[in-house]
């Protein structure tokens, strides 16, 4: 209990320090353009590329001890949940609670779609979440995407990056599993635009990263639970594929519907990272 107790106090003054000298980043991350000047330039510009390739990782060490406490977390508590979920909801039913989950999401994204000048985007979110939240019954199915209205994800992590804000380090959160400093302060401000933070507060925090959000929630983890199992036999440094595994998704989440908003080559996003 000290140990974790230690962990846990080590994580947050490491994240308390970080978030208050930025110095410390700047020492492992390249200088980028400021985020200001992109911002007013506009996300129609080539944007910089030029992060090593990977997240830094100037914590490993404290990140190491964090995934040890979260796998010890998985193996006692949630993977046996997340199992016992997985075989007794029915296929269709977990898809619905994912479409659920998903669809409290659309303020959220329809603002960093805004954000990001996808003004297209922005308009089918608005209406697939009116769609979803009436006929499809709080957003437990899709009809939307029976009109054409196919759903993505766009969130305030990405919203940083596009904008030319380095990533920071990469972190190891206590339950929520991989991020880094940029999408970490973006999930906060994410969270902001969900309209049950304001309704159920802080017992809406609890049931969303209890259920669904972070690697830990209930949801996400029977969903990904055989890649995560396939990733973890094939790998000799755990950590090390996880923290790879992560960069490369996050990678593709941010430039997948961005290919038009740089003039780089993916060979450059390959070679310098981001």
């Amino acid at each position: 209990m000290v140990r974790f107790r230690l962990i846990g106090a080590v994580w947050m003054a490491s994240l308390l320090f970080l978030a208050c000298e930025p110095s410390w980043a700047e020492v492992s991350v390249p200088a980028q353009e400021p985020a200001s000047t992109a911002f007013e330039e506009g996300f129609d510009d080539e944007f910089l590329v030029d992060e090593p390739l990977g997240f830094p990782d100037p914590l490993e060490d404290v990140n190491r001890q964090t995934l040890r406490f979260n796998r010890g977390v998985d193996r006692w508590v949630l993977n046996p949940i997340a199992s016992v979920y997985g075989f007794v909801v029915p296929g269709p039913a977990k898809k619905a609670v994912r479409r659920f989950f998903e669809n409290l999401n659309s303020p959220a994204i329809t603002v960093n779609d805004l954000l990001q000048r996808e003004f297209k985007d922005a308009g089918t979110t608005v209406s697939r979440f009116l769609i979803n939240t009436t006929v499809g019954m709080a957003g437990f199915f899709d009809p939307a995407v029976e009109f054409g209205l196919k759903g993505h994800n766009s969130d305030f992590g990405q919203t940083l990056a596009l904008a030319g804000v380095n990533s920071g380090p990469f972190l190891m959160v206590p339950l929520l599993g991989p991020t880094c400093m940029r999408d970490g302060i973006g999930g906060i401000v994410d969270l902001m635009f969900r309209p049950t933070t304001y309704l159920l507060g802080a017992s809406d925090q609890i049931l969303y990263t209890t259920v669904w959000g972070g690697s830990s929630g209930i949801v996400q983890r029977e969903a990904n639970a055989e890649a995560l199992r396939a990733l973890e036999e094939s790998s000799i440094d755990y950590y090390a594929a996880l923290r790879n595994a992560y960069y490369q998704n996050r990678m593709a989440q941010i430039w997948n519907r961005r290919e038009h908003h740089r003039d780089v080559e993916a060979d450059d996003i390959e070679s310098n990272g981001f």
